[in-house]
């Protein structure tokens, strides 16, 4: 296998980091070698030969270190991503990896279209498969949600931001955004391969019906209160409720935007984990701490 797990951390989130990595070990069975990056003192932490501050290098190191160790392939998952369910361990383990290599992909996000979400590009086949492929000028095109990357694209495309920004934004924000920029002058090879799936079709389990009907139900009651009360109003009400519109069911569940928002635990994460009675984790997170 040349394919492995990347976690993306710091010491910050170490608590969060072993929640997720619990989370994995639960549901994804005979999950690739896990690794982490950005902390020391953790038997699967790779070297951190840079500041940790320093988002960018610290997972371009991570790169040259798992590439020197054989791996070709990587799912690269931020410490607030953890599966919120069962994996498609076949897909994870075997196909997606062999379309990464069939297609030359440069990533593959798990987060993909379908569920409410739009495609950014055109829409491809790969065996039975639904693909997003991204147009070269899509901006968001390189999301850090979880997605199985080619590490030496990876790499390459790190070089180029890092030397193309100051290291005051060599953040994950700024991987994303400056990534898909049509003024990063990025290579035909790094801007043409990036995929998304259509989850729901290759998912280990069914779509939860309770929430098919939950999501159907608010659905009717945000279109009634913009209609009656304004848009401001149905904001409010998506503050409260908009979390359940936020999971994206596929080989690897997750909700958007992860466990963490702007610093602090992601409101719309509890919501949908009390919704589908995983107030044990809602409990669990609340617990952790951030120092």
């Amino acid at each position: 296998m040349n394919t492995c797990i990347l976690i993306s951390t710091c010491e910050k989130y170490r608590s969060l980091t072993d929640f997720t990595r619990a989370r994995i070990q639960e549901f994804w069975k005979d999950a690739p070698p896990l690794r982490l990056c950005g902390i020391s003192g953790d038997p699967c932490a790779l070297p951190l030969h840079d500041d940790p501050r320093d988002w960018m290098k610290v997972v371009r190191s991570a790169c040259d270190a798992l590439m020197a160790d054989g791996f070709a392939q990587a799912y690269l998952i931020l410490d607030d991503h953890p599966p919120l369910g069962r994996c498609h361990a076949a897909h994870l383990n075997e196909t997606l990896p062999a379309m990464m290599r069939e297609l030359g992909a440069v990533s593959i996000s798990l987060s993909g279209y379908g569920q409410g979400r739009a495609t950014n590009g055109k829409v491809v086949k790969w065996r039975d498969w639904q693909l997003d492929r991204c147009l070269p000028d899509t901006l968001w095109k390189y999301p850090l949600h979880p997605a199985l990357w080619r590490l030496d694209a990876l790499r390459d495309l790190l070089d180029r931001l890092i030397a193309g920004l100051p290291e005051s934004e060599h953040t994950p924000w700024a991987f994303e955004r400056r990534g898909g920029a049509k003024d990063a002058g990025l290579p035909a090879e790094l801007t043409m391969h990036s995929y998304r799936i259509e989850g729901r079709a290759h998912a280990a389990i069914p779509y939860p019906g309770r929430l098919e009907r939950f999501k159907s139900a608010t659905d009717l009651y945000r279109f009634l209160v913009r209609k009656f009360a304004g848009e401001t109003e149905r904001a409010a009400v998506d503050e409260r409720i908009l979390g359940a519109h936020h999971y994206y069911h596929g080989p690897y569940p997750l909700i958007w935007s992860g466990l963490m928002r702007k610093g602090a635990v992601n409101r719309n994460a509890l919501f949908f984990l009390s919704l589908v009675g995983r107030n044990d984790w809602v409990e669990a997170i609340q617990r952790l701490t951030f120092e």
